[in-house]
């Protein structure tokens, strides 16, 4: 079986997304344009020339996709923090598929009651959260890596713009007390040599942060609770301008650069 974006999707329907995410999301990003100064028949336009270029999906879209991606990793972190999942050093149990114990199904069932437990199952595996040995299942991290499966990782990059934009139209013209968390720091000069050392710094402190934040949500988590329920996120990403990281040889700037300063280095030794 295979988790395609129609398979992955929470039948809670108290919990559901709105109706048309991508509508939102572009109306979001239209307006984020328009209001800084791009005309609107221009990007009509651009977006149509785009959107001619690309093929028909293989799958229709189905909107509910996107929060059962947004709720994979919190079955991780249960496995991780629920002590009926934990053995007795506090490390995650390693569970069978099924069975009248603690299992796979039994987590997902506990922690996403609405959802297509078989989906969720192949999910986790498609991006390489669990591993089998023998008949049972572990988990490899606490974090959840999308890049190993192209069309979870897009839609998990769908939740992350589509919660920047909201938070971003929400904040603008609101009083202090009313604005949610937006935070960046931005250095417009940044060594590239230093850039390896400077992602893993983050991620090993982003990883700290977000274990600790998610922990403290989790202790708010009542499943039994009938009151009014939200989703509530944070995310911690880094940039690069222009995109450096990966990609082949060094940026025409920084090559001019590092070539003007070892022709003032040679010049000064002579």
């Amino acid at each position: 079986m295979s988790a395609t974006p129609e398979k992955l999707k929470d039948r809670s329907r108290e919990m559901s997304p709105r109706a048309d995410y991508s509508l939102e999301l572009l109306t979001l990003m239209a307006r984020v344009l328009t209001l800084t100064g791009h005309s609107p028949g221009k990007l009509a336009r651009q977006f149509q020339s785009i959107c001619r270029r690309l093929k028909e999906p293989e799958h229709p879209c189905d909107p509910f996709s996107l929060h059962a991606v947004w709720d994979l990793p919190h079955v991780m972190a249960r496995w991780h923090s629920d002590p009926q999942y934990l053995d007795s050093r506090g490390a995650p149990l390693a569970l069978p598929l099924k069975g009248p114990g603690p299992s796979i199904t039994s987590l997902i069932e506990r922690v996403l009651p609405h959802a297509d437990t078989e989906a969720v199952v192949e999910a986790l595996r498609q991006v390489d959260a669990i591993r089998r040995k023998g008949g049972r299942y572990r988990p490899t991290a606490r974090q959840l890596a999308f890049q190993h499966q192209r069309v979870i990782g897009w839609l998990h990059g769908l939740t992350m713009l589509l919660g920047l934009l909201r938070t971003v139209e929400h904040n603008i013209a609101r009083p202090e007390g009313a604005t949610l968390l937006e935070r960046a720091a931005i250095n417009p000069r940044f060594p590239v040599q230093y850039l390896p050392e400077m992602h893993q710094r983050f991620k090993d402190r982003a990883g700290t942060f977000l274990w600790q934040a998610d922990g403290e949500m989790r202790k708010h988590e009542k499943p039994s609770d009938p009151g009014h329920t939200v989703r509530l996120g944070v995310g911690v990403f880094a940039f690069e301008d222009p995109l450096t990281t990966g990609r082949a040889g060094r940026p025409p700037k920084a090559r001019a650069s590092r070539s003007r300063a070892r022709a003032s280095r040679k010049a000064r030794t002579r």
